[in-house]
């Protein structure tokens, strides 16, 4: 008797776009591992937060190194352990000099580290994307870290941080999931739509007025914290996409599997050193926005 009467039982019909969209966004099977490897990383970066002074900085120095060889691995994977020590001297060096309040000098290592980066290069090819990984893996958490102890509101900021950036991941992750629709760049990354954005972003700004209430900041600022939100959130959804960018610009899913659910620790972090380097930047030019919009803290 023939075997090819008819197509194998074994094989998968060919789907069309929109039901390989619909098999997509019903398939939950990384939802538990994801929830699982979130609380042990939440609870380990606020008790990080909350107590500061050497935990937090040996946290940041933990993450930066992780970091530090998944961007060499992504970005040279025919010289990875040499990528990897120049952005771990930049980025290992920074937190060490941010966790003593110096700043500038933290970022002027940076930039020496990253201009050292590039000269070990024989060719201009790939210069930006070498030398652009000590800033990329090192600015973000230098920031965080200078954050904590430059004022009385170091904590709420970082709290704040936190709140607003995770509400923003979650509910965007539950948005694009349920909800579906237009994407937001299919070229850089396919699983990423307009409904998971508006959904992070109005967590976000939400969950920034929820801070407001908390910290007991006066009346007329706590719809300043809505905007907050709203800003901070985007801008961490916005960091995201960037390091979606990277990854397809390397050829790579994800920047490592060290986190069950979430991939690597970039991957994980990554909206959260986008938001981390834009509130670095408002403080750097506002300093005393805090003294408003922390009202009494805690």
């Amino acid at each position: 008797m023939s075997s090819d009467a008819g197509p194998a039982a074994s094989e998968e019909p060919t789907l069309s776009p929109a039901e390989g969209e619909t098999r997509e966004r019903r398939d939950w099977s990384d939802l538990g591992a994801r929830i699982a490897s979130g609380l042990v990383l939440a609870i380990g970066g606020v008790s990080a937060a909350w107590f500061g002074g050497p935990w937090l900085a040996a946290a940041c120095a933990a993450a930066v190194v992780v970091m530090s060889y998944e961007y060499a691995r992504m970005s040279e994977p025919d010289a990875t352990m040499k990528a990897f020590w120049f952005a771990l001297a930049g980025s290992f060096g920074a937190v060490l000099l941010a966790s003593w309040q110096f700043l500038g000098w933290a970022v002027l290592w940076l930039a020496a580290c990253a201009a050292a980066s590039a000269l070990r290069r024989n060719t201009f090819k790939g210069v930006a994307e070498t030398s652009g990984g000590v800033i990329y893996v090192g600015l973000p958490v230098t920031v965080f870290l200078w954050l904590r102890d430059r004022g009385p509101e170091g904590l709420e900021t970082l709290l704040a941080l936190f709140a607003i950036i995770w509400s923003a991941d979650i509910f965007a992750y539950f948005g694009g999931k349920l909800i579906g629709g237009p994407k937001v760049a299919e070229g850089l990354s396919p699983k990423k739509t307009w409904s998971g954005i508006i959904s992070g972003t109005v967590a976000g700004a939400l969950a920034g007025y929820a801070c407001g209430l908390v910290y007991h900041v006066a009346p007329e600022f706590r719809m300043a914290w809505l905007a907050i939100g709203a800003l901070l959130a985007f801008t961490g959804l916005m960091g995201d996409l960037f390091e979606s960018f990277l990854k397809r610009r390397f050829g790579v899913k994800d920047a490592s599997r060290v986190i069950p659910g979430h991939g690597g620790v970039m991957d994980r972090l990554d909206g959260l050193m986008a938001a981390s380097l834009l509130v670095g930047v408002a403080l750097v030019f506002g300093p005393r926005a805090t003294a408003v919009l922390f009202g009494t803290g805690l």
